[in-house]
């Protein structure tokens, strides 16, 4: 199998959109962080791998990869003062030379695909786009074909009625000359987070070799927090059989239907019931009367009795006694009280909605529930309604009933919300 000389991982995105949720290139599934699929993936594709990190993710993604066992040679560097994927691509001038894959480091998709599809010795200045047909609309970039169905351009957001075809812009770019992109790239006066954009369609208007690839299998992106159920669901799936570390300690009155993956020194009490596909970190306890199905656990967690976890994500040290945790996400550390529950499903069975940035986004949910922060805690018999936010560290106090995103740090009670002096 022919390598690519280079991948290139664009990890600098600053993640606002993923509020109120951590770095969403380090969110585990399965046990792994995100980026380590990636990395797993790539080196089995390209010969060189750099990252290029934000500030934010720097210390995480380097301490991640020094952790990795690839034998493909690994480069992480820190994206310069220039906004944007072109900024990230800018910033691996001098490290990068020659052929090159791009990719966005939040993507899933199957990079068996490349096997056979990039040529050896391709000519001199080629690219290659890869668009995914879509039946709904995503927002981002779209292709632009003529009367010959050559793609001639890609347009940015187009409003959704006047799309210039259903085929979608996928993050997987593949030069066979990166210094052709990066000198259309600095020719473009435009600093605003679509330089690079505007450079690959300037590469479309010039006499480059050009090709796309229309992929068909799996592919999901984090760009919104609701997001990461699609992704978790896909890893799930990904359980053929059961996988039960042998010091897990299962109590003979518990049923596990799988497929499960349980990982060491999990306790599962008296009459609990667990459906795959679930999995369920080392360390953690699910307590006497339970129900969890089609979910992730994360590790040293505390799922108490009496409760319920469906089609729910919940992250590392999350706490829980008699709670119904439906179609939600939970991030690290995340407490619920006894009896509070989250409502993941509208009476009149449309989709849901969540604001982000103020805007009201259609999840395209029917079944949804909340998404809460890092270390936040919700307080006894309260209710999170369909598709809440609650911020990092924040409060929710005893019987209340939450109809609205809450920011970070923020204590709430009896339906004021204040700083959390706590």
């Amino acid at each position: 199998m022919t390598k690519i000389k280079n991948g290139l991982i664009l990890a600098g995105g600053d993640s606002t959109r993923f509020w109120p949720l951590g770095e969403k290139n380090i969110f585990s599934f399965l046990g792994k962080p995100l980026i380590f699929y990636q990395l797993e993936q790539l080196s089995q594709h390209c010969e060189n791998i750099t990252i290029v990190t934000s500030i934010t993710n720097a210390v995480a993604i380097n301490g991640l990869v020094k952790k990795s066992s690839l034998k493909t040679k690994c480069q992480v560097i820190n994206q310069k003062d220039i906004p944007g994927q072109a900024g990230a691509i800018l910033s691996a001038k001098n490290l990068v030379k020659g052929e090159t894959l791009i990719v966005n480091a939040n993507d899933i998709i199957n990079y068996s695909i490349l096997d056979g599809l990039i040529k050896p010795s391709p000519p001199k200045d080629t690219i290659i786009l890869f668009g995914k047909k879509l039946s709904k609309y995503f927002p981002g970039g779209y292709f632009k074909f003529d009367n010959k169905n050559k793609i001639i351009e890609i347009i940015e957001k187009p409003v959704k009625d006047k799309m210039p075809s259903s085929i979608y812009n996928l993050v997987v770019h593949y030069y066979s000359n990166i210094e052709s992109l990066i000198k259309a790239i600095e020719s473009i006066k435009n600093v605003g987070d679509n330089r690079y954009e505007l450079a690959i369609n300037q590469l479309l208007g010039s006499s480059i070799n050009r090709d796309y690839f229309i992929y068909e299998d799996y592919w999901q992106s984090l760009r919104y927090p609701w997001h990461v159920l699609a992704m978790m669901r896909w890893f799930l799936a990904n359980i053929k059989n059961n996988q039960i570390a042998s010091s897990t300690q299962i109590s003979k009155k518990a049923l596990i239907i799988g497929p499960v993956m349980i990982a060491d020194n999990v306790k599962i009490g008296d009459f609990v019931k667990i459906v795959g596909p679930t999995y369920i970190g080392k360390n953690s306890i699910v307590g006497d009367y339970s129900l969890i199905r089609e979910s992730q656990i994360g590790e040293n967690c505390l799922i108490g009795s009496f409760t319920e976890a469906a089609r729910s994500y919940i992250s590392d040290k999350v706490l829980l006694h008699r709670n119904y945790v439906g179609d939600s996400v939970l991030d690290e550390g995340a407490m619920m009280g006894a009896q509070a529950a989250t409502a993941n499903f509208r009476f009149n069975g449309r989709p849901i909605s969540s604001k982000i940035s103020g805007v009201k986004v259609n999840t395209g949910l029917v079944k949804f529930g909340a998404i809460v922060g890092r270390q936040s805690k919700i307080g006894v018999n309260s209710t999170l309604l369909p598709g809440v936010k609650i911020g990092k560290k924040t409060y929710i106090g005893p019987g209340e009933v939450v109809d609205s995103d809450i920011k970070d740090n923020k204590f709430f009670f009896k339906g004021e919300k204040t700083e959390n002096n706590l």
